[in-house]
C-alpha cells in the first residue's frame, strides 16, 4: 500500500508543575483525536511513520514521557506510572483535549492502561503492541540481567570490554548502552522498591476496563512479550487481538498496517459509567518479583 501524502508534523512544549513536556503533532485539528505514548527505550518519535499513515483522519498527538526524549521533569520527583498518568492528563487539559484514543507501546502500554484505569471518561479505546504493566509466575526475574548491567556496585560492567567480540558479548554490551540511554525507563522498570513496582502493576485492575481494547502482538515478538500479551488478555474483559508481520521498524511492525489495525477497532459502544466496572473489589497486586 503506498504512503499517503506525507503530512505536516509540528512540535510543541509546554512547562507543568512537574517539568517539561515536548511533543509531536499532526492529522486534522478538528478530527477524532489519537494520543500515542512510546516504548521503554524509545520518545515519541518512535510515532511518526505511523502518524503518517493515520494523519489524513485523525488529529494524532505523540509526548514524550517525563524523563524521555525532550521531556524532563522538575526536582527530584520519583518516576513511576502514577505520575507520568498525572503529567499526561495535566498536558491534555491544558491543550483541551477530552476525548481521545489512547495507544501505548511497551511501556507506554502500561501508562496508557493506568491512563483508562484512572480517568476512563477520557478515553474511547485503547490499544496497545507489546505491553508492559502485568506479571505471573513465568515473568519472575526477567529483569535481573538488565539490573546487574547497570547496576554501580555490579561488577559486571568491568568486565565487559574484556569479553572479546562474540555476538552474546556484542549484544550485552549493545543492551548495557541501551539501558544508560533511558534511565527514566531502568528507574520505572527495575529500580525502584519493588514494593512500589509491584501497587502499581495492572493486574488487579484490568478485569474493571470496559471499553473498546486491541492488544497487538508482532509474530517475531520474543517470548515474554508474548506471554505480556497473553496476560493482558486474560485480565481483559473483552480484548480483541491481532498479530501483525514482523518488520525491522521501531514498533517491530509494519505502521501501514498497525494504522489500519487501530482503524478498525471497534467504536465505544457502552455508556461511559459502564466502562469501569466498579461492582467487583479489586484484588491485591502479585508478589511475584520482577
Amino acid at each position: 500500500m503506498p504512503l499517503p501524502a506525507e503530512i505536516p508534523i509540528r512540535t510543541g512544549r509546554m512547562k507543568l508543575p512537574s517539568g517539561n513536556v515536548f511533543w509531536h503533532e499532526g492529522g486534522k485539528p478538528q478530527a477524532e483525536t489519537v494520543i500515542f505514548l512510546h516504548g521503554s527505550w524509545h520518545d515519541s518519535t518512535q510515532w511518526l511513520p505511523a502518524m503518517q499513515w493515520l494523519g489524513p483522519r485523525y488529529h494524532c498527538l505523540a509526548p514524550d514521557l517525563l524523563g524521555f526524549g525532550e521531556s524532563w521533569r522538575e526536582g527530584k520527583t520519583t518516576y513511576s506510572v502514577a505520575l507520568q498518568v498525572e503529567v499526561l492528563h495535566s498536558l491534555l487539559s491544558a491543550l483541551r483535549i477530552q476525548r481521545f484514543r489512547l495507544v501505548g507501546h511497551s511501556l507506554g502500554a502500561w501508562v496508557a492502561g493506568q491512563y483508562a484505569l484512572t480517568y476512563p471518561d477520557q478515553v474511547q479505546s485503547l490499544a496497545v503492541l507489546a505491553p508492559e504493566g502485568v506479571t505471573d509466575r513465568t515473568l519472575r526475574g526477567r529483569w535481573r540481567r538488565d539490573r546487574w548491567l547497570i547496576a554501580p556496585w555490579s561488577p559486571l560492567p568491568l568486565v565487559l570490554p574484556w569479553l572479546g567480540k562474540a555476538s552474546w558479548a556484542r549484544a550485552m554490551r549493545d543492551r548495557r548502552r541501551c539501558l544508560r540511554e533511558a534511565p527514566a525507563a531502568c528507574k520505572m522498570l527495575f529500580q525502584r522498591r519493588t514494593a512500589a513496582i509491584h501497587g502499581e502493576l495492572l493486574n488487579p485492575s484490568l478485569g474493571q476496563l470496559w471499553l473498546p481494547t486491541l492488544v497487538l502482538d508482532s509474530a517475531a515478538a520474543d517470548p515474554v512479550t508474548h506471554q505480556l500479551s497473553r496476560t493482558w488478555l486474560r485480565l481483559l474483559p473483552d480484548a480483541q487481538h491481532r498479530e501483525l508481520a514482523a518488520v525491522d521498524t521501531s514498533l517491530g511492525v509494519d505502521e501501514a498496517d498497525f494504522a489500519a489495525a487501530l482503524d478498525q477497532l471497534k467504536r465505544p459502544d457502552l455508556p461511559i459509567q459502564k466502562r469501569l466496572k466498579t461492582t467487583q473489589a479489586p484484588a491485591q497486586p502479585s508478589s511475584t518479583a520482577l
